[in-house]
């Protein structure tokens, strides 16, 4: 093949890879969707594999997409076979082309992380538990990790027999009970589901594992453990497994990202060959020495170094601020500068801002708007989150499954027709009592005069005859646009007639504008279009579609501004210019490692993964004072910026300088923070001053040495109220075990705890 002679040594080396189990260790930037896309090109042209017996596996629309592009400019209409998708996407698949043996035939719905919030603040209402007493968001937590881990609510209440527990196994099994109903799916079940089905029907895994005689996963150190049992599952027969992935970059662990699988993929396949993919072909050299300088401190990972033939370019510029509002101007100057020189950037959108959490944008944005730089932030409202989007979707998933009720009882009353509460529940008594459908029953209702009103009628007419037209082959577009015109909700906004409702209406042309695209983006079905009895195969394809964009599917990198983001949700892009903000103990790492070596790791890779994001020039912020929870806090520069090698890191610093209890210092009397005895991962305390340094009038001073007691009530901005039960080590090595009322029992190190004493 002509595409080999672009690549480099190992990357030759993993594409002509043939059979059997292999690791291919993949460094941030070194070309891996290249390597997976044309092995892929390679099995197929060289090895004779069909393509339709090759499966991959990625965890996002964005990069399925692009994996798909560039397969079809290597094969032509010969990609077309490929299975090629995301997790969820393939499981969705799998279930609707084995509709019969899954249940699934006719009508059905994805429900997003949305609709999934609704559904259990729905059943915790019919099962009378206060969402004050119980988070609803804690419960949806609770069930997707029960997914994850491939529990059903029984096996969940088995397992889990704490108070907390055994109602969230409550609400999971009732939940459950009415996605069947309502023949809808979660995101858990998009892999739940599979795996079930392939459980009660051997036969039926056999067949899959037949197919499939190449299986190909991107970002394998994501995986969680539902979805390492699915593909181990298909794997088994061939063994001809390619896991692409870099444990330096496992950064999903709390949302059930297991590392364990590629740590431990040599042990699951005996046989199995590791390759690395060392070369990066994005960032500078002293970029990637100050990120290998950092990421070294990790235990638990397979020794990596990545280097490039780039130029070195410029060392890590960090900026040590006083405070977050000089943090932020910092940054204002730092872009308007480089704009200026045109160097390392020449448009907006060649810059990005990371930060910890969602919090830290705030000031950020404000100092952006006052300048006038333009921004956006990945991670907002979503286009198909907006309200009348959301709406006009329930429309469609009504008309797509008539059993979806979650929908039903969205849109039902909007615009408003009179069907409050009091009229919704005696529809739904006399839907159960007849043992027909909540919109069914809706049209009884209408027979029997329970509903009058001619828009009560029109809304039931309008539904009727869109599933009708939509039988009859009408485009979805004129359908999707008919139904927002004639149930009244185009109008609903025109009577309005604010500027916000003009967007709403303009946000509900582009959604018109949208289907079209994917129609005709899709008549050829160059996405896989399954027709399952009682189902229009192009509306099912276009919501579930829509059901699986994530964050940065949605994100456009052509818009010509800064972005702003968390650094979770950075992996897998690059920007000429990147800045990452909030270098603190307590804010990055986060203070929830503290006593946990496992996720201080996760937080090196955090900082590792945002560093590697930036392409000519990377800026580390962090500030001595900040506000958090409403609180002016005195803040310690992270370790990892201790840990990147001086020789990659140019300082700024101003003054004047605080010490952690508030006393100022000037730049001639502070002693820089050096590290205390303990390794990497350990619990002392990270950072102490030299005492002698200090100022005398600033000291702070304690009666008997500190005002820590056993017995002394203490709040804490994350952990909430509870009382100090133990202490141990006297000064700044004092380490104080605390009984939280809602977080349990917590060891800290009293000087970066942030505690608040409530009682003496």
């Amino acid at each position: 093949m002509e595409h080999l002679e672009e690549l480099n040594p190992s990357q030759h080396e993993a594409v002509t890879f043939n059979d059997g189990p292999l690791l291919l260790l993949a460094g941030a930037g070194s070309g891996k969707t290249k390597v997976l896309t044309t092995r892929i090109a390679h099995l197929i042209k060289e090895n004779n594999v069909a393509p339709e017996a090759i499966l991959a596996l990625t965890f996002t629309n964005k990069a399925a997409g692009e994996m798909k592009k560039r397969l079809s400019g290597l094969l032509g209409p010969e990609s077309d076979g490929v299975w090629l998708g995301t997790f969820h996407g393939i499981g969705l698949r799998i279930l609707k082309t084995e509709s019969r043996l899954s249940g699934l035939s006719g009508g059905l719905t994805v429900y997003d992380a949305n609709d999934q919030l609704r559904l259990v603040k729905s059943v915790m209402e019919d099962l009378q538990i206060g969402t004050k007493a119980i988070s609803p968001k804690a419960v949806v937590g609770r069930i997707n990790k029960a997914k994850n881990e491939l529990l059903s609510p029984e096996q969940y209440k088995a397992k889990y027999v704490d108070f907390f527990s055994e109602r969230v196994s409550r609400i999971y099994e009732l939940y459950q009970k009415k996605l069947s109903e309502m023949q809808a799916l979660d995101f858990g079940d998009l892999i739940c589901k599979p795996v079930e089905l392939f459980l009660r029907h051997p036969e039926t895994l056999r067949k899959y594992q037949e197919k499939f005689q190449h299986i190909l996963v991107d970002e394998y150190q994501d995986t969680n453990h539902a979805q390492y049992i699915l593909m181990s599952n298909l794997a088994a027969l061939s063994r001809n497994i390619c896991a692409v992935g870099d444990p330096d970059q496992s950064i999903y662990g709390w949302r059930g990202a297991d590392i364990r699988n590629i740590m431990e993929f040599e042990r699951d396949w005996a046989d199995a060959t590791i390759m690395r993919l060392e070369q990066n072909y994005r960032s500078t050299s002293y970029i990637l020495s100050a990120a290998n300088s950092v990421i070294k401190n990790n235990d638990d990972r397979y020794e990596k170094n990545l280097w490039t033939e780039n130029p070195d370019g410029s060392p890590v510029i960090y900026k040590e601020c006083d405070d977050e509002r000089q943090e932020s101007g910092a940054i204002i100057k730092a872009v308007k500068d480089a704009m200026r020189g045109a160097e390392v950037a020449e448009h907006y959108r060649d810059f990005a801002v990371f930060y910890r959490t969602n919090a830290q944008s705030r000031l950020i944005e404000e100092f952006f708007l006052r300048e006038g730089v333009p921004y956006v932030i990945v991670g907002g409202v979503k286009f198909y989150e907006r309200l009348e989007i959301k709406d006009a979707l329930a429309y469609l998933r009504l008309i797509s499954n008539p059993k979806d009720e979650l929908s039903l009882k969205r849109i039902i009353n909007v615009p408003p027709r009179g069907i409050g509460a009091v009229t919704l529940n005696s529809i739904a008594n006399l839907a159960a009592s007849e043992g027909i459908t909540l919109i069914e029953g809706v049209g009884r209702a209408i027979e029997e005069g329970l509903l009058k009103k001619q828009a009560q009628r029109v809304f039931f007419k309008t539904i009727v005859e869109a599933r009708k037209k939509l039988k009859e082959g009408v485009p979805l577009h004129e359908i999707a646009q008919q139904l927002i015109e004639e149930t009244g909700y185009i109008a609903l906004y025109e009577k309005e007639g604010s500027e916000e409702a003009f967007q709403r209406i303009e946000n509900l042309q582009e959604l018109i504008s949208a289907i079209k695209d994917f129609e005709d983006n899709n008549r050829n079905a160059s996405v896989e279009l399954i027709e399952t009895e009682g189902t229009h195969p192009m509306l099912s394809a276009f919501l579930e579609h829509v059901s699986l964009i994530s964050d940065l599917d949605s994100y456009k990198d052509k818009t010509n501004a800064v972005t702003l983001m968390t650094l979770h949700s950075a992996k897998g892009l690059e920007f000429p210019v990147v800045f990452i903000t909030g270098l603190e103990e307590g804010l990055f790492p986060h203070s929830r490692s503290n006593d946990n070596p496992e996720e201080l790791e996760e937080e090196r890779r955090l900082c590792y993964v945002g560093m590697t994001r930036a392409m000519k020039q990377l800026h580390l912020l962090s500030a001595r004072s900040r506000t958090i929870f409403g609180e002016r806090r005195y803040q310690v520069a992270s370790r990892f910026i201790e840990e990147i090698d001086p020789k990659y890191l140019v300082k700024h610093s101003s003054a004047p300088k605080r010490a952690s209890y508030g006393g100022l210092l000037t730049e001639e009397s502070v002693a820089i923070p050096t590290r205390s005895g303990g390794g990497k991962n350990s619990k002392e305390p990270y950072y102490t001053l030299d005492e002698s340094q200090l100022n005398p009038l600033t000291e702070p001073v304690f009666d008997n040495e500190d005002p820590w007691r056993i017995g002394m009530k203490v709040k804490h901005p994350s952990f909430g109220i509870g009382i100090i039960k133990a202490r141990e080590g006297r000064g700044e090595n004092t380490k104080l075990t605390v009984n939280f009322q809602k977080a349990g029992r917590k060891k800290l190190v009293a000087q970066y705890a942030s505690l608040e004493p409530l009682s003496v």
